[in-house]
């Protein structure tokens, strides 16, 4: 039997409920948007651009064990660096040139001394920084949100499949409408999600390379006989990043938007999944699995609550809510440079903390569904006004121009059974159509099951 691991000190005082409540469904996203995280892919940014200095002659040659003595600052780097650079932040008041004073300490112990005045050359903290933001927003996407997007996705497949012949009435306008299956309405949200999570794993992020106001001024003055344009974007390129030379001293949000609104429309399409479940197991379409030692209600007993997809609804309209105010605000940026994009991107992990949440609290809901399949079945032979669709098409295809007003009159609010049903019939002069005669509720679901045979991810 797993045990659930008690919560630490550090959790009960969380101010956030991401690193509290939660902190162990989302403890992966601690490796991208933590401050420790932030501050060794900084590390990784400003080693790497020291070794390209040395690849395009500005900095002198180094030996294969040097280069791995500087690779392995970074890929090693631990709680006491990080420690370590806060210590220096704490003088310096800057964080990106703490990172840089703790590179030097750095060289210094592996007596590579004469680099240090190579570190952080012409460059401006925003090179840094948006180098670093761009690979840890990469790094997430592939590593956990598509993979986070893709097991619901397989679990709505699976559900369409197994559901897929599972009749049960639609509702338009909260109406009895005509008949559908479950596997079906299932499908839908699972072709939508597929679609945009395509999105996701195709997307570029951007990077930039160029100095303070993104002219490489000193570059280029001091040290003409390099192509700097040239040489700025293969760096970015070699990162994994795509490279954008139109820039002021920071890179241009809108590309890092499009990524956030990309992600907006998934947690809207499963919003709207997690209501219309909601509203389902309501009209017992589906029915909620208990969980062994679970509570529904303090003083309610007999309570099961769709508490998944209520949570899943809250989490990701909050982080919606937080990614449309970056759109809204780091699309626009005072001249050349303001620093209040600064603090509003720290909080990027904390709107896609909610977004994995959310996702989560989705996938765990939907393992809990069962199909109410009696329920569904009496309920469409109980409402044999569905099929009027069909007769009012049938008298129109015979050439009677008033088919629709006919059945209108004797069907519109009516609740009508199988006697009433082949009354009508009879009195329309439709006793001999076959297919009207032969047709009941559960037979009338149109093309759906051969829409999800032919569904693919």
């Amino acid at each position: 039997m797993n045990r659930i691991p008690a919560p630490t000190l550090s959790q009960a005082y969380a101010i956030s409920p991401l690193d509290g409540r939660n902190h162990l469904k989302i403890s992966s996203l601690s490796e991208y948007f933590s401050e420790f995280a932030l501050n060794k892919y900084r590390t990784k940014v400003e080693l790497e651009y020291l070794l390209k200095l040395s690849e395009w002659k500005v900095v002198r040659k180094l030996s294969a064990k040097e280069t791995s003595k500087i690779v392995g600052i970074y890929k090693d780097f631990n709680l006491d660096d990080y420690f370590e650079i806060k210590r220096i932040e704490s003088k310096t008041n800057h964080d990106v040139k703490a990172v840089e004073y703790f590179l030097r300490q750095k060289l210094e112990k592996a007596h590579l001394d004469d680099l240090t005045p190579y570190l952080h050359l012409g460059l401006t903290s925003e090179d840094t920084n948006n180098l670093a933001y761009g690979l840890i927003l990469r790094e997430f996407n592939e590593k956990v949100l598509v993979g986070e997007l893709q097991v619901i996705i397989y679990r709505l497949l699976e559900m369409s499949k197994k559901y897929k012949g599972v009749e049960m009435m639609a509702r338009t306008h909260g109406q009895p409408a005509v008949a559908t299956t479950v596997g079906k309405e299932l499908g839908n949200y699972c072709y939508r999600l597929s679609k945009l999570q395509k999105k996701l794993k195709t997307f570029k992020f951007e990077g930039k390379l160029n100095g303070a106001v993104g002219n490489l001024n000193a570059h280029k003055t001091l040290i003409p006989n390099i192509d700097w344009l040239k040489v700025s974007r293969s760096f970015v390129m070699e990162l994994g990043l795509e490279p954008n030379l139109y820039t002021t001293q920071i890179l241009f949000y809108d590309n890092w938007m499009e990524y956030f609104q990309a992600i907006i429309l998934v947690n809207s399409v499963l919003v709207d999944l997690s209501i219309n479940v909601w509203q389902s197991i309501m009209l017992n379409i589906y029915i909620l699995q208990k969980k062994e030692g679970e509570v529904g209600s303090s003083t309610m007993p007999q309570k099961v609550n769709p508490i998944n997809f209520e949570h899943a609804e809250g989490n990701l309209l909050l982080a919606n809510s937080m990614m449309e105010f970056f759109v809204r605000k780091l699309t626009s940026s005072r001249l050349q440079r303001d620093l209040s994009d600064s603090t509003i991107r720290r909080n990027f992990g904390e709107s896609l903390g909610y977004t994995v949440l959310g996702w989560k609290s989705v996938f765990e809901g939907l393992n809990k569904l069962s199909v109410n399949k009696k329920h569904l079945e009496d309920e469409l032979l109980g409402h044999w006004e569905i099929l009027t669709e069909a007769v009012q098409t049938a008298l129109r295809l015979k050439g009677d121009k008033d088919g629709y007003e006919k059945i209108k009159k004797i069907s519109r609010g009516k609740v009508i059974n199988k006697k009433s049903y082949t009354k009508m019939l009879n009195d329309l002069g439709l006793s001999d159509n076959k297919k009207l005669q032969d047709l009941n509720p559960i037979k009338y679901s149109g093309y759906s099951i051969e829409l999800i045979n032919k569904l693919k991810i």
